[in-house]
């Protein structure tokens, strides 16, 4: 009776356990059946590289419709061009990993440190939306009229080589004129040199109605730091022309007053509508 009463006794016992046991397991496929509040493994490494080919295309577009050339100095470019094959070789490695499967259950249910923040896709998504969406133009009129006009040429060690080359292929651009009127005080030291320019139309609220500027922004990286320059026209074609027009000044230097200063102006033979140039900034 004692043996048979203390079979029934462990054979419930080890009943109980294995119920507790096949308590356990039951509650295990609840557990991997749960969903992450925030997005799985793969659906993050198909995010992330969904934003850095977004990235990477919206680089290269600017950089072969040439219009990477509104934003930065063209001896930057190259950088541009190095970032884009770093975000395709980024965007293969998470394609490759995608195809291949090689996300681990056991990482997506414990690892956090590599998971995508929503901020960070926002704030990733945003200028690839502004390059998409935006249509890329250089800086115009509406840009000098925030940051004024420069009536000097910036300071540059090199501005010496630079006009005496260009002295040789062409005539002078705006900032090359700048330079030279920066070594000589008197305006009227140029009076009656010829001038052929091409810029963009300015009109300042202190012109008279006969005078604009002929004006290009000078670019030492990226429009940030950009500087708008320019020379003074007067003509009696001023009044109809309008501000963002680009136009190619001919004439001769005289001397007239600007804001009750003396400046170099140009007194022009022809005034020609044209088209803008591939490249509309300057370079120092």
């Amino acid at each position: 009776m004692v043996g048979a009463k203390t079979r029934q006794r462990v054979e419930s016992g080890e009943c109980g356990v294995r119920s507790g046991e096949c308590g356990v397991r039951s509650l295990e496929p609840q557990i991997h059946n749960r969903k992450p509040k925030s997005l799985n493994l793969r659906s993050q490494t198909f995010l992330k590289a969904g934003l850095l080919a977004g990235l990477a295309l919206m680089l290269y577009s600017k950089f072969s419709n040439g219009t990477l050339a509104f934003y930065i100095n063209q001896r930057f470019a190259w950088l541009v061009v190095v970032g884009v094959l770093i975000l395709a070789v980024l965007t293969l490695t998470m394609a490759y990993r995608l195809v291949e499967q090689r996300i681990a259950l056991e990482q997506e249910m414990t690892t956090r440190a590599h998971r995508i923040s929503w901020p960070a896709v926002i704030l990733i998504s945003i200028p690839i939306a502004m390059g998409v969406l935006i249509p890329a133009r250089p800086l115009g009129a509406s840009a000098i009229a925030g940051r004024g006009i420069g009536l000097s040429a910036p300071g540059n060690a090199g501005g010496a080589a630079v006009v005496a080359q260009r002295a040789v292929v062409g005539p002078k651009n705006i900032l090359d004129w700048l330079r030279e009127f920066s070594r000589q005080a008197d305006p009227a030291a140029f009076a009656g040199q010829t001038v052929d320019v091409i810029g963009f139309v300015y009109r300042d609220p202190r012109n008279t109605d006969n005078q604009f500027w002929v004006s290009r922004f000078i670019v030492s990286c990226c429009v940030a730091d950009a500087t708008a320059i320019g020379l003074l026209v007067e003509s009696e074609q001023a009044s109809a022309l309008t501000n963002d027009s680009w136009v190619r000044v001919t004439g001769r230097l005289g001397v007239s007053a600007f804001a009750g200063e003396r400046l170099p102006v140009i007194v022009p033979d022809t005034i020609e509508l044209t088209e803008q140039p591939e490249h509309p900034y300057l370079y120092p």
